[in-house]
């Protein structure tokens, strides 16, 4: 039995990748956290180990101690501190005896060196991948483009908190970036960690494990929530200029943010939209692993908002 570790596994996508694992018996789950054990029906059925991302040495011998195999991170990259976290983690698998492949945090688009101007953050990501290919471990960064989860809350089953991603489809409302035609692959966090889990059955890792669910514009997600909710929208665009100015429409609905928080978030996808980050390349892993059917968009917003039309 191979066991797999989950770094912030506790909850977000994290903790969808931790349900996935759990219907493989041939696998023993353990979550790293720094906070302390939660109780959860579902983390019940793991070992929740609390560690100091700082102390390096004793994340080795944690690692060692479980005989872990693969280290999956879904620690969320928001911060110095918590970049330096996953840097701390990889060079720990590295110095494990135990330790031969890592799933770095991204779960998103490509990250790129040109798009640091859209989203300065993207150092993150590069720096760790840049460490990753220094080591003796093998790794994949998985790249799912843009979950569909944010169109089905708050109803859709779910562990990614709740943000407005251009269109509310709970409150009938859309602010879209430029002319609405730019292509984003999206595919849903669950058929993402299904994925995840039939990586670990290759012997060899791709430098990009390329997933989705399927390809859709604001314009064509906007005519299906529409049509699934029964009514218009209301509806603005935001101009390509505005959008590179930071002038964005913010979400009129909040969700947990501050109207600032939001308006940040809101220009950073926004601008990524029209750079064409969320648009992946169609030379994906889907037919690797034909069992696993991924959602399409009309599929999935009929089946989370059907009775709410």
């Amino acid at each position: 039995m191979s066991t797999i570790a989950v770094a912030g596994g506790t909850g977000g996508i994290g903790k969808t990748i931790v349900e996935a694992l759990l219907q493989e018996p041939k696998y023993r789950v353990i979550v790293l956290t720094q906070s302390n054990p939660k109780e959860d029906p579902v983390l019940r059925r793991t070992q929740q180990i609390q560690i100091n991302y700082n102390d390096i040495d004793s994340i080795v011998e944690t690692l060692e101690k479980h005989a872990v195999h693969t280290v999956i991170s879904a620690i969320g990259i928001y911060t110095e501190e918590a970049a330096q976290s996953q840097m701390n983690l990889v060079q720990a698998a590295e110095k494990s005896s135990e330790t031969k492949r890592f799933v770095p945090s991204e779960y998103s688009f490509i990250q790129t060196e040109d798009l640091l101007p859209h989203d300065p953050s993207i150092k993150y990501w590069l720096d760790v991948a840049e460490l990753l290919k220094k080591t003796k471990l093998q790794y994949t960064r998985v790249c799912p483009g843009v979950l569909m989860d944010y169109w089905g809350m708050p109803r859709v089953r779910t562990n990614i908190h709740q943000h407005v991603i251009g269109i509310d489809v709970a409150n009938c409302w859309a602010g879209i970036p430029g002319d609405g035609n730019d292509k984003m692959s999206v595919t849903y966090s669950y058929d993402l960690a299904a994925y995840i889990v039939k990586l670990l059955d290759l012997k060899e890792w791709p430098e990009f494990s390329i997933f989705a669910g399927d390809d859709i514009t604001y314009n064509e997600l906007l005519k299906l929530a529409e049509e699934a909710r029964g009514k218009q929208f209301d509806l603005v665009y935001d101009s390509t200029e505005n959008v590179k100015a930071g002038r964005v429409t913010v979400p009129p609905f909040l969700t947990g943010l501050s109207e600032e928080e939001a308006r940040e978030m809101t220009v950073l996808v926004s601008r990524l939209t029209i750079a064409g980050a969320f648009d992946l390349p169609q030379e994906r892993m889907n037919a690797l692993f034909p069992d696993i059917k991924p959602i399409k968009m009309r599929e999935f917003l009929d089946n989370t908002w059907k009775d709410e039309a």
